[in-house]
């Protein structure tokens, strides 16, 4: 008798950890390819950075701003608070679920999608929020300069746009955060 409770157990366990582990393989596979494919992996932007950084917007309330690679929607949900109207684009499964959990327990009305902010309009953003890496900031300069209208802020934390000129320059650490007005 012992040994059937002992099989049947290990039978559940192993039910529980192969459709587990698999999710987990396939978010891991998931995030590297995202990861190669964009060459932009998930960080976290301080909390205390994105605070100081709408200090320092002076956007209207109900203003529409947009995250692109919104990684776990703390920018969002805190532009949110401040009474914006939040987009955010994540094409990592991990980050993008995670938010949308998140949105749904705070009972948030923040939008998240999981699609490439590259084949998007942003033109009806008033800002535009993106911590992504250096060696796409020429492609996304490109895709704001061609997409957004007139006087949108754009905020890029940690690397300047090239050829695009700085408004303000915000001391957050650990990295520098880049205001610009198009």
């Amino acid at each position: 008798m012992g040994y059937l409770i002992f099989l049947a157990l290990m039978i559940l366990l192993m039910a529980l950890i192969i459709p587990t582990s698999s999710v987990v393989i396939l978010f891991i596979f998931n995030m590297l390819y995202v990861n190669l494919k964009t060459r932009v992996p998930w960080a976290k932007v301080p909390l205390s950075n994105i605070e100081m950084i709408f200090n320092n917007l002076g956007l209207p309330v109900n203003s529409l701003v947009y995250d692109l690679g919104c990684g776990d929607g703390r920018f969002l949900f805190l532009a949110e608070k401040r009474g914006f109207r939040a987009v955010g684009y994540e094409l990592a499964y991990y980050p993008y679920l995670k938010t949308l959990i998140s949105k749904y327990i705070k009972g948030s009305k923040i939008a998240i999608e999981n699609k490439d902010f590259f084949k998007q309009d942003l033109g009806a953003a008033d800002a535009v929020f993106i911590f992504l890496t250096a060696s796409v900031m020429n492609k996304i300069g490109l895709k704001l300069k061609n997409n957004l209208k007139a006087e949108t802020t754009v905020v890029s934390y940690g690397f300047a746009i090239p050829g695009w000129t700085i408004s303000n320059i915000l001391e957050t650490k650990p990295s520098k955060t880049y205001i610009y007005i198009k």
